[in-house]
């Protein structure tokens, strides 16, 4: 079987690396490849962060990625360094989310066929 990965390290909202990594992942499940990781580094920390939206016009990407997870039993792995450069809590996670050093991400890389990175573009 035929396993991916996705880095993320962009936030959410300013670029749409959550939206493209939920629908590119829905596709290879779809086809019946797996996905072993979803790994948040640097400013991607933030979408491990759960959001209440009181604004109905705005997308809720927390609760959007959070559904994904679940649903496709991959747990987003959030960069320990980074989440303590932030100050985001672990009780503010969004279900199922972790919290883990780069070792995570180099097993991650190792045991994958094929890793996808999402960054800021810039």
């Amino acid at each position: 079987m035929v396993s991916f990965s996705f880095v993320v390290c962009a936030e959410p909202y300013k670029y749409e690396a959550i939206d493209t990594l939920i629908n590119l992942g829905e596709a290879i499940i779809k086809k019946g490849y797996e996905i072993l990781g979803i790994f948040l580094y640097g400013s991607g920390v933030y979408n491990i962060k759960e959001r209440a939206l009181k604004d109905a016009t705005t997308r809720n990407l927390s609760n959007r990625f959070k559904e994904f997870c679940k649903k496709s039993k991959v747990e987003p792995i959030a960069c320990s360094t980074w989440i303590s450069f932030t100050g985001i809590k672990v009780e503010e996670f969004i279900d199922g989310a972790v919290r883990e050093g780069l070792g995570g991400l180099s097993d991650l890389i190792a045991r994958s066929d094929n890793v996808i990175f999402f960054g800021p573009g810039e």
